[in-house]
């Protein structure tokens, strides 16, 4: 089982002290194209894992092809990468299907058929072109954001996992989110997705915030999410997990739109998180 860590200041801050690290990749990219090439041409000496979800590069949910799918841009990430599978979200907003509007807090039929419909077909037009496998990541679900509850049903995205026959990449954070805002418990939650597919875990942390609820913020991982882990360990193996950590402003847009100072490129907290899960996927391999 292989580890990841996102790239970033924190991640190059721990290598200057010990080129050595205990990880096999690192995950890119954690900022807008075109000015993250270099995530994936600094001479480091660890492998790239890329996770590309962005618009006009592979945003599965966006109804115009131009802004879904940019296959120059894809295939010469491949290029640099040569990864054995490439993942991205499975994100399904409002904002694309804006005559779904008043269903977006309800798995309506019409929201399930017109979804369904739709991601087929993105995924297909990926698949054509990149000859790896897909693999897709459940996205969050939040009351008061801009995505279908649908699109992070565990029954959707296992339709959408096995009629596409994708891979599945189990985003933790996500999942609990999803779970608290669905007012479902966690782990019934994570047992309907298709964990028979599962490839990737991604880990980051997430706070209860007093207007938003629980949400995704992907600072340091907490207890809660280390039992998740070693549960999941015990019941799947996927060949990553990737610490989803760093990289990311030390800044949070709220549900106002407003910025919030909040910190999430410690280095010291991400040598935590490797150390640790190192010592749970190496526990789990000696039982």
């Amino acid at each position: 089982m292989k580890i990841a860590v996102n790239y970033s200041k924190a991640l190059l801050s721990l290598l200057e002290k010990d080129p050595k690290l205990p990880i096999d990749y690192i995950k890119g990219p954690t900022s807008p194209f075109p000015g993250c090439w270099h995530q994936f041409e600094d001479e480091l000496p660890y492998a790239r894992l890329p996770h590309l979800a962005q618009l006009e590069v592979i945003f599965l949910g966006h109804r115009e092809l131009q802004q879904r799918f940019n296959a120059q841009t894809v295939m010469k990430v491949l290029e640099c990468t040569k990864p054995t599978y490439l993942s991205t979200h499975l994100e399904a907003r409002i904002d694309f299907f804006p005559e779904l509007r008043e269903y977006q807090h309800h798995n309506h039929p019409e929201v399930q058929k017109v979804l369904k419909s739709h991601f087929l077909k993105a995924i297909s037009e990926v698949k054509a072109q990149i000859k790896i496998p897909l693999v897709l990541e459940n996205f969050p679900y939040y009351t008061w954001w801009r995505n279908f509850r649908w699109g992070s049903e565990p029954q959707f995205i296992r339709e959408i996992c096995l009629e596409s026959d994708c891979g599945f990449l189990l985003d933790i954070a996500h999942a609990r989110c999803s779970a608290w805002h669905m007012r479902r418990d966690v782990m019934d939650y994570i047992q309907e997705l298709p964990l028979d597919r599962l490839r990737e875990i991604h880990l980051g942390g997430v706070c209860e915030r007093p207007e938003e609820g629980l949400r995704d913020t992907h600072t340091a991982l907490t207890e809660a999410d280390y039992e998740l882990v070693k549960i999941l360990l015990a019941k799947t193996h996927p060949e990553t997990i990737t610490i989803e950590y760093g990289g990311m402003p030390d800044q949070l847009l709220n549900m106002h739109q407003q910025y919030e100072p909040i910190n999430r490129n410690s280095p010291e907290e991400l040598e935590q998180m490797i150390t640790r899960i190192k010592a749970i996927i190496k526990a789990q391999a000696g039982k």
